[in-house]
């Protein structure tokens, strides 16, 4: 791989910043006049691939549950520690898995049958809830309120995550006329907090063979972007734009470095935080010790 000079990483860390604003006032113009599909409070059910970190595990599945007591939750362990009386004490259908997708704290996915693994975990899952979205949970994540309002079929970008080079959306764009021409590098989504309008994926996602065909089609340019790679979030996001969905902002999503966060509630009311990593080496308590272990 060729090092850049210090003018060229210069050069691009600029144009990658002003990017990102000019894709941070995109998204609040396109939330506002995304008025279509317009879900207020929705049911939300959710999605939880863990692996270790039982203390989070437990915390974040006990904020869900404060929220959204009786919302179908997914857990999957994907090879790490024994979750299966976290999953009974918070009412969850839990599946330990034997076969690994991920590396166990990030979803860089390094092959397609990896990809298409996790792919159909999320698939089950939609397909065995009722609710109108699913909720992706991962340890940093942490909910705090009900969601009130949403616009799109995949809802929680961050400006400064979007593709470069053009390529992987100018295909889009062919597919998707919800991208506009000026936008040469769409934003995209997929870590805690990221809401999936669930009968959107089960009716595009069930057909193995039209997804494979899509994965195919993306997957070269999203590789040249991550040397080789699939994350999660930028190969999900490009599929739910490739079969027609859309993707964009909610109101009620932080972060915990945001300013917006830092100051609440001066800024509005905050629903789901992530990057919430200040438990992630916290022991657990004697209570989540006997959740964890089953001694209740």
């Amino acid at each position: 791989m060729v090092q850049k000079t210090l003018r060229e990483r210069i050069s691009y860390g600029i144009r990658f910043r002003l990017q990102s604003m000019f894709l941070r006032c995109f998204a609040i113009f396109n939330y506002l006049r995304s008025n279509g599909n317009v879900y207020d409070e929705p049911s939300v059910c959710a999605f939880y691939q863990c692996y270790k970190r039982p203390k989070c595990v437990i915390t974040v599945l006990d904020s869900f549950r404060k929220v959204y007591p009786s919302g179908t939750v997914h857990l999957f362990c994907d090879q790490g520690d024994d979750m299966s009386h976290i999953a009974a004490h918070f009412n969850c259908k839990y599946e330990y898995m034997t076969n690994r997708s991920g590396n166990g704290t990030t979803l860089f996915f390094l092959s397609k049958e990896r990809l298409m693994s996790y792919l159909d975990r999320l698939l089950y899952a939609a397909q065995n809830s009722k609710e109108d979205f699913m909720m992706i949970l991962e340890d940093d994540s942490l909910v705090l309120g009900k969601i009130r309002k949403l616009k799109f079929d995949w809802n929680c970008i961050k400006s400064n995550h979007h593709y470069s080079g053009g390529g992987v959306t100018s295909i889009l764009r062919i597919r998707n006329k919800s991208i506009p021409w000026y936008v040469r590098n769409m934003y995209f989504a997929g870590w805690g907090g990221v809401m999936l309008n669930r009968a959107f994926f089960v009716e595009h996602f069930s057909d193995k063979e039209k997804l494979s065909d899509a994965i195919d089609i993306l997957s070269p340019q999203i590789q040249m972007q991550w040397e080789g790679a699939l994350p999660m979030d930028a190969i999900v996001t490009a599929l739910i734009i490739y079969f027609g969905g859309t993707v964009g902002w909610y109101p009620g999503f932080a972060e915990t470095q945001y300013w917006r966060y830092k100051l609440r509630p001066l800024f509005g009311k905050i629903d789901v935080v992530h990057n919430a990593k200040s438990f992630y080496n916290s022991p657990m308590s004697i209570e989540e010790e006997k959740i964890f272990y089953g001694n209740q």
